[in-house]
């Protein structure tokens, strides 16, 4: 059994571990959510100067060295400043998130600032990309980290799928569909243009979270613990004692590593595999963007309708499914409606499992334990990329997405099964 706080703010009350809270049908609105269309607006902006510096960053590095393990690096030190969840989750415990989250904005701008005034007066230099690509990669984590903790501040529990949906849809949009491409677009017209614009989206997400109504949104503090290394292990001892998170964290961990293989190997399957002009891969984002819209949009019917478990667990078997079609067709519309598929469970499954880890735990740790979550749900993702690429160059290209997709299956098997009676164990609706 644990404690969690009422959402009202009331007296704590027992909660078994193993079930999911239910919530009530939102049948009335809350007086917290209009708050959330302030921080929807702020995440989307957000998600635009991140696409565009996502898809840029890699290019600046590029205008100094053509070395593949140099430009390489660009990538690795950002995913080794994302590996920094935990601290950032225990940053959201001790600090007001709406604070943290102006600051960690306000340090973003700074540096992508930075990068753009460097560019500008040629003087920037390979080590400061790196630097760079770190602060931003632990920045966009800490960040994450921090507007999930703060979410359920302003929306009800009964909307908190719907909303996590709606963020999920508007990242996908802005970030994958629309930044990146424009990032290599403006990268090309001006160097510095890409960063300028990052910057300025973070200045308005700054404008927007200092917004009258958020600064009415009340955000306190933990405690007066200011020792990192022992709320880290909190944060540890809580996931590792939640019998269903550690399993959710573990399951969560094992998908990155196989749907690494399509981010990685999605242009020569497109290009070698279905033997398509490389215009075409836009096509199979739109498709894979579309499906993630729909998936984000449509989760909290999904919860409503099935549950969270089992909704979670059919999207697992979506994912799995799909990656075989994929594999396995070289029929150009087929792979197309399958990779809209697998960002449809993609979506799906984020959506759900955010909304119920918001829902069941108690908010005063909620910043720590997700930050362990995180962190173990991606720090396997490095090896996935690499084993993909291994597998494709001694084999074909398809054939990590066919791994892929018997290895989504076999984690659905194995997991399903225990998901699923955990998730019986909910009140009835």
């Amino acid at each position: 059994m644990v404690r969690e706080a009422d959402s009202a703010g009331g007296p704590e009350r027992a909660v078994p571990k193993d079930c999911i809270p239910s919530p009530a049908p939102a049948e009335v609105d809350d007086e917290a959510w209009p708050h959330f269309g302030r921080l929807w607006l702020a995440s989307a902006v957000s998600a635009l100067g991140d696409g565009v510096r996502n898809a840029a960053l890699p290019l600046l590095a590029f205008s100094f060295t053509d070395n593949p393990v140099l430009l390489s690096l660009t990538t690795i030190v950002t995913a080794l400043g994302m590996m920094t969840a935990p601290i950032g989750g225990v940053w959201a415990d001790i600090f007001n998130r709406r604070a943290l989250l102006v600051a960690i904005d306000v340090c973003r701008c700074a540096v992508v600032g930075l990068i753009a005034l460097g560019v500008l007066t040629d003087t920037l230099d390979l080590v400061f990309v790196y630097v760079a690509a770190a602060v931003l990669g632990m920045g966009e984590s800490v960040f994450l980290v921090t507007a999930q903790a703060f979410l359920p501040k302003v929306v009800p529990a009964e909307r908190m799928t719907t909303a996590n949906g709606r963020l999920h849809a508007v990242q996908v949009v802005l970030r994958d569909s629309i930044g990146q491409p424009l990032g290599g677009v403006l990268f090309a017209f001006a160097a510095a243009a890409p960063f300028i614009l990052d910057g300025a989206s973070f200045l308005l997400g700054v404008v927007l979270l200092l917004f009258p109504f958020l600064r009415s949104v009340r955000t306190d503090p933990a405690g007066p613990r200011t020792a990192w290394w022992p709320m880290i292990r909190e944060g540890m001892s809580y996931l590792r004692e939640d019998k269903l998170l550690m399993r959710l964290a573990l399951v969560l961990g094992t998908l990155n590593f196989f749907t690494m293989s399509l981010g990685v190997l999605m242009v020569l399957y497109v290009i070698q595999w279905l033997h398509l002009p490389e215009s075409a891969y836009g096509f199979f984002l739109a498709a894979n963007a579309l499906g993630g819209v729909l998936g984000g949009l449509g989760s909290d019917w999904v919860r409503r309708k099935f549950g969270v478990l089992p909704g979670a667990v059919a999207a697992l078997a979506i994912m799995g499914v799909a990656c075989l079609i994929l594999g396995g067709t070289r029929v150009s519309y087929v792979a197309a409606v399958a990779f809209g598929a697998v960002g449809f469970g993609i979506a799906t499954w984020q959506t759900l499992i955010t909304a119920f880890r918001q829902t069941t735990i108690p908010q005063a740790i909620l910043g720590r334990v997700n930050g362990v979550f995180r962190l173990l749900s991606v720090c396997v993702s490095p090896f996935g990329a690499i084993t993909a690429g291994l597998v494709a160059k001694f084999t074909q290209v398809n054939v990590p997405i066919l791994v892929s997709g018997v290895g989504i299956l076999a984690l659905t098997a194995i997991s399903g099964g225990p998901l699923l009676r955990m998730g019986a164990a909910q009140p009835a609706r």
